[in-house]
């Protein structure tokens, strides 16, 4: 899913595919991830990050409430217990991830639209978030859990969101092509 806002140090984003809890975004800076509820605004994990800095965190989220609130974004979920990611690939049609309990899981690529629309290089172009809780590739401005992953779900993007992902990418090809 597409970051939803940038803040100084911070990013704020969405899991792709995940749903099921109550609406929620995560932060992230220097690879430390914090979830937030959004409906009151309170944090719900801390990923490392101290007092301060998560009050910091709490204000900047209530001035963006209603934009993170907005109809048609999906929310994560990530527990504890589930492992986490050491290792990434991404070949033409297949995600698979090498995970912290031994497992290896692979997904279809279908899944995930933008990854489908990548480069080989895009899709090389990944890192890992929270010590292993989410992928990240910063060129496809996209995120995924391992626990979306584990659950089976696919991307929760909007078709909206996509194709204007989409047509930006197309366009930005055309200039760079001149």
């Amino acid at each position: 899913m597409p970051t939803i806002l940038r803040h100084g140090p911070y990013r704020l984003f969405f899991y792709a595919a995940d749903r099921n809890e109550p609406e929620h975004v995560h932060v992230e800076r220097d690879n430390r991830v914090a979830k937030f509820w959004l409906d009151p605004v309170r944090l719900q994990q801390s990923g490392g990050l101290q007092r301060a800095e998560i009050l910091r965190i709490e204000r900047m989220i209530e001035e963006n409430q209603t934009t993170l609130l907005e109809p048609g974004m999906s929310f994560s979920v990530t527990e504890v217990g589930v492992p986490l990611a050491e290792r990434v690939d991404v070949t033409e049609d297949t995600l698979t991830a090498d995970l912290s309990d031994g497992r290896t899981i692979s997904v279809p690529l279908a899944w995930y639209p933008r990854l489908v629309h990548a480069t080989p290089t895009e899709r090389r172009n990944w890192r890992l978030i929270g010590g292993g809780v989410g992928i990240h590739w910063h060129d496809l401005d996209e995120d995924v859990s391992v626990e979306g992953l584990l659950a089976g779900r696919a991307s929760g993007e909007s078709q909206r969101s996509f194709k204007r992902w989409l047509e930006a990418k197309r366009a930005t090809r055309g200039v760079n092509a001149e």
